[in-house]
């Protein structure tokens, strides 16, 4: 990944966490503590960190180091026991980017459609959880993946951030599954992305060890993490 790309990155997410600009770029090891009465976000890109919390989250977090705010349960301890209110966990994700497309024949011959039904009727295949993590019909663009018959294979797209960012998500039936079909999917919403001078963000939850390695065989370098706490 060269450095354009990784400023990039560092510039869309400084907006997306609404601070200045310049906060993620400065070439030393970066803490920056946003108060926010209505989240608590703990990003960690690079040698930069970014905690987003009420002023009780971030007076208790002030001496911890990284790794303890980057873990859920612990981040969630700190939510819940800094006021009122409840608080849930969301998750705890990986963050990964690419700047290199993804080669690959199939990538080209494989059948696809833009049309939002087709979406939709991906979704309806696949488990409700897994629906409402990707959000396929609800992104900026997306698309089905269809066999020689057009029947659905799977589905990806991507969101747009910032202008900068195409924040990807794939998804697959789970009668179609470990056949190929998501690598070929992602792939192609990679290289849309590229096309469109975005950089293309893979976002997977920790545990999630099938999606961290599909995104590293299509190139994608894990920098940093997202762990992210709902308060009520």
């Amino acid at each position: 990944m060269d450095q354009n790309t990784r400023s990039i990155v560092e510039l869309a997410w400084a907006r997306v966490l609404n601070v200045p600009d310049q906060a993620l770029l400065s070439p030393l090891d970066t803490r920056i503590m946003r108060a926010d009465d209505s989240m608590v976000m703990y990003v960690r890109l690079w040698h930069h960190e970014v905690l987003v919390a009420p002023p009780a989250v971030i007076e208790r977090a002030a001496d911890l180091p990284g790794e303890a705010l980057a873990d859920g349960p612990s981040l969630l301890g700190l939510a819940s026991g800094a006021g009122g209110g409840t608080a849930r966990l969301l998750g705890a994700t990986a963050l990964a980017f690419s700047d290199t497309f993804v080669p690959g024949r199939d990538l080209e011959s494989t059948p696809v459609t833009d049309d939002p039904q087709a979406v939709v009727d991906l979704e309806r295949l696949c488990p409700p959880d897994d629906v409402a993590e990707v959000g396929l019909s609800e992104m900026s663009w997306s698309f089905a993946l269809l066999d020689d018959d057009d029947a659905t294979l799977a589905g990806a797209g991507f969101d747009e951030w910032e202008h900068l960012l195409a924040h990807v998500g794939i998804l697959t039936p789970p009668a179609r599954r470990r056949a190929g079909h998501a690598r070929i999917a992602a792939g192609i919403a990679t290289n849309e992305a590229l096309d469109r001078g975005l950089v293309p963000q893979w976002r997977a939850r920790t545990d999630n060890a099938p999606s961290r390695r599909l995104a590293a065989r299509l190139g994608y370098v894990t920098v940093g993490s997202q762990t992210t706490v709902v308060l009520g």
